[in-house]
């Protein structure tokens, strides 16, 4: 069989398009890879590291969650996919430990402290979690357009930078 051009890349688009089509959660709402508790932890954990203020919403508001639940179910390497795991699991043994609660079941100071801890500790999982959140958070209109106030390509009359000379 023989396929001319049009039927050929109509196959190639289709073939790039099927693993697209699986991503699409069952149930709006649901988690793509991560089990609806270690979703729960992972958007508690990242509104700890980009907490609502004042200023801007947090991480929860811009969906950075969301954001690491996608990313990680079209990961290729199945080492991305099983080192986010395995970084909840260590966080909720830590939790446990600690305070015999799994992780969100812990008040906001003990969250706080077992992360201060796996900071202080230079954990590999806390400098992926903080990379990834802080690269979610401020690659979303949140973070850019409410916390950096970013405007676009404008033509500024004045100035509003800092001088370094």
């Amino acid at each position: 069989m023989q396929l001319n051009r049009r039927e050929l890349l109509s196959a190639v688009t289709a073939a790039f398009a099927s693993p697209t089509l699986q991503l699409t959660a069952a149930e709006p709402g649901k988690p793509l890879f991560f089990t609806p508790d270690e979703f729960a932890m992972l958007d508690c954990l990242t509104e700890l590291i980009v907490p609502t203020d004042d200023h801007s919403p947090g991480a929860h508001a811009a969906g950075v969650a969301a954001y690491i639940d996608k990313t990680a179910a079209e990961a290729l390497d199945p080492g991305s996919k099983t080192s986010w795991q395995k970084g909840l699991h260590k966080v909720n043994e830590a939790s446990q430990e600690s305070y015999n609660l799994s992780f969100v079941k812990t008040t906001a100071a003990q969250q706080s402290e077992l992360l201060s801890k796996m900071e202080r500790a230079n954990d590999p999982f806390f400098g992926q979690l903080k990379e990834t959140t802080a690269f979610a958070y401020y690659s979303s209109s949140i973070g850019i357009h409410e916390e950096m106030q970013y405007k676009g390509n404008v033509i500024l009359e004045q100035f509003a930078g800092y001088d370094a000379t």
